[in-house]
């Protein structure tokens, strides 16, 4: 799931006028507004410490888009009118990119160890909403399709394990991996004991990397000859 994230930075001329400001915030017409608006995901408030009259709020949206939209209501209300006559300067808003201070290949890396989870909810938040996966059958199945066979009450997994990492190639903002697994799971009664080997497709989206494709071969016992990619 994307995330877009931006610092509103608020600077008042005087305490009154940033009292003025707190108590629009707090009331009907205030931030009660943005938390429901449609993309808003969360919303947090500071000050600064040696800095009184600057009042930060961290955004959290489903989109850039979403948050655009909010700040477009904003206008057409009055609201930025409004706050004009109390600040200092004009607000300072922008969006801002998660910095993960590790390669690429090490980000995708660590979603691929994630998708070999036991709890395939750990591997569902490394996924794009409109991902799909090609099972051995051929037929495609959404993350909604995923989640349902996942949590089915015949379904019960034991064990998921990494085998290894058979190619990891990152081209710009796609990536492709190929990997091998280990997995032991209960359908209907019926031990599985698979190993086998799968496909992700990997896009980066708001600075983090998310599976948008995936594909899993069928699976052969651990007694078998392994897959060999050399």
């Amino acid at each position: 799931m994307s995330t877009y994230t931006v610092k509103a930075v608020f600077t008042f001329k005087d305490n009154e006028s940033k009292g003025k400001f707190i108590d629009f915030c707090n009331g009907e017409k205030g931030l009660d507004i943005t938390r429901g608006w449609d993309g808003c995901q969360s919303l947090e408030c500071y000050e600064g410490l040696d800095t009184p009259l600057t009042v930060i709020i961290w955004q959290k949206w489903e989109s850039k888009e979403k948050q655009e939209s909010y700040i477009k209501f904003r206008h057409d209300d009055g609201s930025f009118d409004f706050l004009g006559e109390l600040v200092a300067a004009p607000p300072e808003i922008s969006g801002l990119r998660l910095v993960i201070f590790k390669t690429d290949e090490q980000q995708v890396e660590d979603v691929i160890k994630a998708m070999c989870n036991k709890d395939h909810r750990v591997g569902m938040q490394h996924t794009h909403d409109e991902c799909l996966f090609i099972r051995p059958t051929g037929n495609p199945l959404n993350m909604e399709g995923w989640n349902a066979m996942m949590t089915n009450e015949n379904v019960k997994v034991d064990s998921n394990e990494l085998v290894s990492i058979n190619k990891l190639k990152v081209v710009g903002d796609m990536a492709y991996v190929c990997y091998t697994t280990h997995g032991k799971f209960n359908y209907k009664g019926t031990e599985n004991d698979d190993i086998s080997v799968l496909t992700s497709v990997l896009q980066r989206v708001g600075g983090r990397w998310v599976i948008v494709h995936g594909q899993r071969s069928t699976g052969r016992k651990p007694t078998e000859e392994l897959p060999s990619f050399v």
